[in-house]
């Protein structure tokens, strides 16, 4: 979401209130945009780097060849649109960012808003058509991509979900969000290859990402890797202790102790046993198995195909 800006300070592009950074902010998102990391899998990352837009509104539209500053009414209807939408009011919020857009149609500020808010209530068709808008305006803006990969992947477009995702990092390498929902999406497609080395590129970009940690352990702790998933959860849980996998995450390390003292215990036991002695056939033995009541040898058969053996006793008694 885009920081508050005052009618006055639009030709300048002022910041007055950084509301990116503060605590405060942070927290609603989590409240009441749903877009958190769910404790099994979901297609949305976490709430503070979903924001469809970015915190710094320009005072221009994002085409380069419109220098225009945008209409004041519009910049008074978008800064209410902020405050109602920081403070959880998502109704008087889509009004007024509308009301933005119709004051000045190139706000794509606004309509990457509505797309996050539209998002957040599962209305996926209108938040297509919201960030779909916000890229004709500015197209190489990596958050609303990856806002729009999210809504792709909820209506099951997996291909171009990842496309948009893929769009994202390649404009903005260090878009660890955009990887993280790779992961997400490859691990749910069991391409599990795929996921580990998305999450490992959320975590080369941000280190302290628990939910990448969580999901790498989820998916060891399938591949029965057990010492390599504790490390990884125990990660998790050291960045976020009470995050929403906390539960799930300290459930499987204890599992994980299971196993490994189980297989230490298994191995023990094998290690004291003593060698078995392997009994070997006498010559004479063998040569007496090997021959027919009448001392002719009989050739081994391995292999007997169905009715072989009837058919030879048919002729036999023939």
């Amino acid at each position: 979401m885009h920081e508050l800006f005052t009618g006055n300070d639009v030709a300048t592009g002022i910041e007055v209130k950084r509301f990116l950074e503060t605590k405060l902010f942070r927290l609603a998102l989590v409240a009441y945009l749903g877009l958190v990391v769910c404790n099994s899998w979901c297609p949305f990352a976490k709430a503070a780097d979903q924001v469809a837009a970015v915190g710094k509104a320009p005072d221009a539209a994002p085409n380069s060849n419109d220098k225009k500053p945008y209409a004041k009414e519009a910049v008074e209807h978008y800064n209410r649109g902020i405050e109602l939408h920081t403070s959880g009011f998502m109704s008087q919020a889509i009004s007024e960012y509308r009301a933005a857009i119709e004051a000045d149609p190139r706000m794509e500020e606004a309509f990457s808003n509505l797309g996050v808010i539209y998002a957040a209530q599962h209305n996926y068709a209108k938040a297509k058509d919201a960030f779909t808008e916000a890229l004709k305006l500015k197209p190489n803006r990596p958050t609303t991509l990856n806002g729009l990969g999210t809504v792709l992947y909820a209506q099951h477009k997996f291909d171009e979900a990842k496309d948009k995702w893929l769009q994202a990092v390649t404009i903005d390498p260090n878009f660890s969000s955009a990887y993280y929902n790779m992961g997400n999406a490859y691990e749910s497609e069991n391409k599990l290859q795929e996921a580990k080395k998305a999450f490992a590129q959320a975590l080369s970009v941000t280190p302290t990402m628990a939910d990448a940690y969580y999901r790498l352990g989820v998916i060891m702790y399938k591949e029965h890797h057990y010492a390599q998933a504790g490390a990884m959860l125990r990660r998790a849980l050291l960045f976020a202790p009470e995050g929403e996998f906390a539960n799930d995450a300290r459930r499987m390390l204890k599992n994980i102790e299971r196993e490994l003292d189980r297989s230490e215990t298994t191995a023990k036991e094998t290690r004291s046993q003593p060698a078995k002695s392997t009994r070997i056939t006498p010559p004479a033995a063998k040569e007496k198995a090997s021959t027919t009541g009448d001392g002719k040898s009989k050739s081994p058969n391995m292999f007997i195909q169905p009715g072989q053996d009837k058919g030879s006793s048919e002729n036999e008694s023939k």
